[in-house]
């Protein structure tokens, strides 16, 4: 029931559009749009401010933020919460929104009181495909009697996904298990990241044993969110065993399409693995935060991977269940409403 003005990270330069009904202002030449945020809030003359970005890119424009009523939904990933996220929240007076339990912890511990909104998927979209489209769509993909395995992560540095532990993981759990499979859904050759298929190939994974998602299908945005959804329906099992989540989107969407998860355990991984298996791990100092992430164990996820060859079948029910209370429309109603409600009092 709000009117909504969006400022853009991306993809829109040089003019305003209406689509919708909704206004779209263009973005600057910045990170994230934050050069040209001031003037659309100026511009739009907004009763609540609400970023959904990494808190400490708004540095820059902290004294302009402190004149309105912002909120800011954060990621937080690390653990205590990152020095300059805690820095832009002390000198900016923005209300923070954590995106896990996990976050909503952190920022409790560094003096704020956060709000608490997790994020969501569309149940007409993520939901479990038929036997009978199941086995077709394998069967199409040649994995018919395979034991599928999915990494589903952005390639967008080189270490926080985790690719290389979960690469060498596969490729011991294979040798033991030739029937075993791996599809990658991310841009293989980042210019951020990892070439992954040069990471495969040093490894040793047999390359009849891998495939990566086309990446200019997913840049051009012609891999769709249906596309995404049968592609988790495939799975057997998803692993997700990153040093650090602030959420973690993919956990959510791969059990509301049946599949059990592989995580590690520490961040918001831990409470998204409502059907699957949890991976140990030990502190990583992430210098740039200026604080703890968590590096998973090679053999922990191997032995992971084992278990779900055995179990995950079972675990297919219980995964729907779980990510249920994760749909749209349940959290809109249950934290997005009243949150909302309480930051346009201010």
């Amino acid at each position: 029931g709000h009117d909504v003005a969006v400022s853009c990270f991306t993809g829109l330069n040089g003019s305003s559009i209406v689509h919708d009904g909704t206004l779209y202002l263009p973005n600057g030449q910045y990170d994230f749009g934050v050069d040209v945020l001031p003037g659309h809030i100026d511009y739009t003359n907004p009763h609540l401010v609400l970023t959904v970005m990494d808190s400490w890119k708004l540095g820059p424009i902290i004294d302009k933020l402190k004149q309105h009523n912002v909120a800011c939904w954060v990621p937080v990933d690390c653990t205590p919460l990152a020095k300059l996220d805690n820095e832009v929240f002390k000198r900016s007076g923005a209300t923070p929104i954590a995106m896990s339990k996990f976050g909503r912890t952190q920022l409790k511990e560094a003096g704020f009181t956060p709000e608490y909104v997790p994020h969501s998927f569309d149940p007409d979209v993520f939901k479990p495909l038929s036997p009978e489209n199941r086995a077709s769509y394998r069967e199409a993909m040649g994995l018919k009697d395979r034991f599928v395995i999915g990494i589903c992560a952005a390639n967008n540095d080189t270490v926080r996904k985790g690719f290389p532990e979960q690469f060498e993981a596969f490729r011991r759990f294979q040798k033991r298990n030739p029937e075993a499979f791996l599809l990658v859904h991310s841009v293989g050759d980042s210019s951020r990241g990892l070439r992954l298929d040069m990471l495969a190939y040093d490894l040793g994974i047999p390359m009849d044993s891998i495939r990566i998602t086309d990446s200019y299908a997913q840049l051009s945005g012609a891999f769709d969110d249906t596309l995404l959804a049968d592609w988790f329906g495939v799975l057997d099992v998803l692993s997700l065993t990153s040093y650090a989540e602030a959420f973690g989107v993919p956990l959510i969407e791969a059990q509301a399409c049946g599949t059990p998860v592989v995580v590690t355990n520490g961040s918001a991984m831990h409470e998204l693995r409502g059907s699957g298996w949890e991976v140990t791990a030990e502190p990583f100092w992430n210098h740039v935060h200026g604080a703890w992430w968590q590096r998973p164990s090679i053999a922990s996820i191997t032995r992971a991977y084992e278990k779900a060859k055995v179990h995950a079948k079972t675990y297919r029910e219980d995964a729907i269940t779980f990510a249920a209370d994760y749909a749209n429309d349940k959290v809109a109603e249950k934290y997005w409403k009243p949150t909302l409600r309480s930051l346009l009092k201010r």
